[in-house]
């Protein structure tokens, strides 16, 4: 899979205060929740937690990955926050968010709340 590096992007509101805590939003552990990188681990209206496959892009790049609703294809902009190695070929990666759209931002609230139940997702293509 190849990330495209997108560097018209303004960065400058970041603040990169290590230890902080910067989550905004509660969070939901998923089972079974699927984006275009891999395996959802948890969501929340502001980002989620992926594991995958992937060698990833370094913090601060920002792609598309595309979740699959019950209202259809979601594509949304997140930019990497972090990357741990969790074993030989899988990585956790935190992904915010970037710039969600009102009807986006509205769409992500709503699967945050139904990830709890896992009946908003299904398997992405």
């Amino acid at each position: 899979m190849r990330f495209a590096r997108n560097q018209d992007i303004n960065f400058s509101d970041l603040s990169d205060d290590k230890g902080a805590e910067k989550r905004r939003h509660g969070r939901i552990i998923c089972d079974g929740v699927q984006c275009s990188i891999g395996d959802v681990l948890d969501l929340s209206a502001s980002g989620m937690r992926v594991k995958t496959r992937y060698k990833m892009p370094d913090a601060g790049e920002v792609f598309v990955v595309t979740l699959e609703t019950v209202e259809g294809t979601l594509a949304v902009l997140c930019r990497i926050r972090w990357v741990r190695r969790c074993g030989m070929f899988t990585r956790e990666v935190g992904l915010e968010f970037f710039d969600p759209g009102p009807k986006s931002k509205q769409v992500l609230q709503e699967l945050a709340g139904r990830a709890a139940y896992n009946d908003g997702f299904k398997a992405a293509s």
